[in-house]
């Protein structure tokens, strides 16, 4: 007879995978406008973290039991603590609440991954979680393929049916090439370990694998993401040996033309790129390195400048474009790098460009701790979860997938709780103190709230952004401006902006000046210098607009919007401007930088 103990993990185990389940059917690719972006300015990722809060309330609910966990995720808070103690370097982090939300993402993970372990699934429930994953990707798969074959012009998705890049609902190629790589991989990984079960059954599932091997190995090919196609690639190898093993045991007819349907889809993709026009990418780009050689480069430098508590969290746009507008400046010839680049297209050099060795500590200790899982597993197997888990680590070491799609941490984190449950070490904590259940439960709560108010506040402020006739009324009326801090404040003040040069507002021009001056230590776009410089020019401080004129035409020499010709028509125009015209009308006559653009990198 079952204990209440075992009854009460049963169902919290069900509640779970129902969340989950929901989630990955149903709550990842829901879409609405928005503004392009990263992290919480894509709604999916917003209506992700409130799910992910919602699985953490449901796991960590019954707090004051002793807790099971493991020893890897001991490590990993360890390792979580090495990363996040720079965050706390005394008289060296001045922007480093930037990067509060990269601090609170992983406190997230580590709440979600703890609440995942109280509901101890068993074997069963665990490949239900797999296969949930799988469910996520197939959708993905039909997503793109329709977004590539189907959609029109002027649809309601805002798709551009020119470039026909299908991107699904990660609104970037990369990142939904690597999701697709790592379903493809974990569809050939599930079959392989496939259990016992009845005939119809197994067919039917047979059938979903195969589709998802045959169509995904069509859109890699279609989404032309070199990213993607490399983690494929490296993952297909990875399982070879488990793959030989089980067809020298089977002798499986079946599996042998599953496999067989990747390199036709793969043929498939060619012909629609042949099919249809649309924006090919020339097979360069297999032999070029395009910026991000000159990246790893640079960011090496500036590792190695400071290594030992790099340039603080935070700050790594500035301190990027800074140290190479000073290293251009020693060496002749050297190019002008693209503007809106907040990361070195590598995990492991922003950890340690920000943060110094601590932080590449932490990450190396992750990166064992999750081998070391796998120490005691035959080799074949070890080999086929790293390759399961090689599509989105070799994106993290080419882009930044974690910061542009929480799918993607999501993923990760049930990955590894998977292989952890099978291989790992548990052990039992000791029971919490009384007091702490509700700070504990807290968290999952107010991001659950945070993320509600949020998607609505997020639907607020595309609205203003796209409106041509913008209020202050209706940039006050967002009822969570913290979603969107730096867009907000940029919003704010852009009003104030306006509405002081039609006014002759010295103080309230003086005004932005400063606030512009604090902005670009985190954010320094060329459209803020060319705004503040502006501003300062026209409230008199003629000294101090030519100085950070000239700074910003020392980090974007290419930007025609400070060139002297740009400022000087500017100018001009700013000095004959009437009181009387309507705040609405003044870009027409001057090109204020009126819209802030995320930090989402040029070398895509």
């Amino acid at each position: 007879m079952k204990t209440e103990q075992v009854v009460r993990q049963e169902k919290q185990a069900k509640i779970m995978l129902s969340c989950a389940a929901l989630y990955c059917l149903f709550g990842m690719h829901l879409y609405l406008p928005h503004l392009f972006g990263i992290g919480l300015q894509l709604p999916f990722n917003i209506i992700g973290w409130f799910f992910v809060g919602l699985m953490t309330a449901v796991g960590l609910w019954h707090w004051q039991r002793r807790l099971l966990t493991s020893r890897f995720w001991l490590g990993a808070l360890l390792a979580s603590s090495l990363l996040c103690l720079p965050f706390f370097y005394p008289d060296h982090n001045t922007v480093a609440g930037h990067a509060l939300p990269r601090m609170l993402g992983l406190l997230g993970g580590l709440l979600f991954y703890l609440a995942l372990q109280q509901c101890r699934f068993n074997g069963k429930g665990r490949r239900y979680l797999l296969y949930c994953l799988l469910a996520a990707v197939s959708i993905e798969i039909m997503l793109g393929l329709a977004q590539f074959f189907l959609l029109e012009p002027g649809n309601r998705f805002g798709y551009n049916t020119e470039v026909r890049s299908p991107y699904g609902i990660f609104q970037h190629r990369n990142v939904m090439s690597s999701f697709i790589a790592t379903g493809m991989v974990l569809a050939i990984h599930l079959w392989l370990n496939e259990v016992k079960s009845p005939r119809r059954l197994f067919i039917a599932k047979s059938c979903w694998f195969a589709a998802v091997l045959g169509s995904g190995a069509m859109l890699v090919v279609l989404l032309q993401s070199r990213a993607g196609q490399l983690g494929l690639l490296v993952g297909l190898l990875l399982l070879q040996p488990l793959i030989w093993q089980t067809l020298i045991k089977t002798r499986s007819k079946r599996l042998l033309a599953c496999l067989a349907l990747i390199p036709l889809g793969v043929l498939l993709g060619v012909g629609g790129l042949d099919m249809f026009e649309m924006s090919k990418r020339s097979l360069a780009i297999y032999t070029e390195a395009d910026g991000r050689l000159d990246i790893y480069r640079h960011g090496l430098r500036m590792w190695l400048d400071q290594p030992w508590l790099g340039y603080g969290y935070g700050s790594f746009e500035h301190a990027f474009y800074q140290t190479y507008a000073d290293w251009r400046e020693l060496t002749p010839g050297a190019p002008a790098l693209f503007t809106e680049m907040g990361h070195p297209h590598n995990e492991f050099l922003l950890w340690g460009i920000e943060g110094g060795i601590v932080p590449l500590v932490g990450l190396v200790l992750l990166s064992l701790l999750v081998l070391r899982l796998l120490y005691r597993v035959p080799f074949a197997q070890a080999l086929a979860w790293v390759g399961v888990l090689s599509p989105i680590f070799v994106h993290s070491q080419t882009e930044f997938p974690f910061y542009h799609s929480l799918p993607h941490w999501f993923m990760t984190l049930l990955l590894v709780y998977v292989i952890d449950a099978e291989y790992g070490q548990r052990c039992l904590l000791p029971m919490p103190p009384r007091w702490s259940r509700w700070p504990v439960l807290a968290w999952p709560l107010g991001v659950m709230l945070f993320m509600a108010t949020g998607l609505y506040s997020s639907q607020q402020l595309t609205r203003y952004a796209q409106d041509e006739y913008r209020t202050p009324a209706e940039l006050k009326a967002v009822v969570n401006p913290l979603i969107w801090y730096d867009r907000s404040a940029f919003y704010r003040r852009h009003l104030q902006l306006k509405q002081a040069l039609l006014s002759q507002d010295q103080a309230g021009l003086r005004d932005y000046g400063r606030w512009a001056r604090h902005f670009i230590l985190h954010t320094p776009r060329a459209g803020i210098y060319y705004n503040a410089s502006l501003a300062l020019w026209a409230a008199g401080e003629y000294d101090e607009a030519e100085r950070l004129l000239a700074e910003g035409r020392r980090l974007y020499p290419n930007v025609m919007l400070l060139r002297p010709a740009s400022m000087a028509r500017s100018r001009k125009r700013l000095s004959h401007l009437e009181p009387s015209l309507d705040p609405t009308e003044l870009n027409s006559l001057i090109p204020l930088y009126d819209n802030l653009r995320p930090a989402i990198g040029g070398a895509y």
